[in-house]
């Protein structure tokens, strides 16, 4: 039996190794947290796919996304609902490219704060949580 994911995430470093992170506002209770740019997989749409999809939706960037991932697990809510469910984790090695979100839906452009690249001395000084809790150990594993 093959696993079936809904949702996925890409870690993303620049030129300096800095890791690409937005700000995501929840519409219910307002509560914040940070993750790699990603979102849900369609009908039929290969992991992958999904990941250089939803890469050029929020962040605009269209790069070279291998079919590798390893998988991180989430429990949190968003809009008053829990999530309990693992995501596949993909990386891309973006360089210097500018961030220009192009939310496809309101509700993506209205709980967007902001974006920001990070160094990981910097991950526990961000003003919300950071999920996956760990990103930089999951990079070291996607590119060894």
């Amino acid at each position: 039996m093959t696993a079936s994911y809904t949702h996925v995430r890409v870690l993303c470093l620049d030129a300096e190794g800095n890791l690409l992170l937005m700000k995501w506002r929840d519409p219910v209770d307002g509560h914040e947290t940070w993750e790699p740019p990603g979102g849900g997989v369609e009908p039929g749409e290969r992991l992958v796919d999904a990941a250089r999809r939803e890469l050029l939706e929020e962040t605009g960037i269209a790069c070279t996304i291998r079919d590798r991932y390893v998988l991180a697990e989430r429990s949190d809510t968003w809009k008053g609902e829990p999530r309990e469910r693992i995501e596949p984790v993909f990386f891309a090695a973006i360089g210097d490219a500018e961030v220009a979100p192009n939310m496809p839906t309101i509700e993506e452009a209205a709980t967007l704060v902001e974006w920001r690249f990070c160094r990981y001395a910097d991950l526990d000084l961000l003003d919300a949580p950071v999920y996956p809790p760990d990103p930089f150990d999951l990079v070291a594993e996607l590119v060894s």
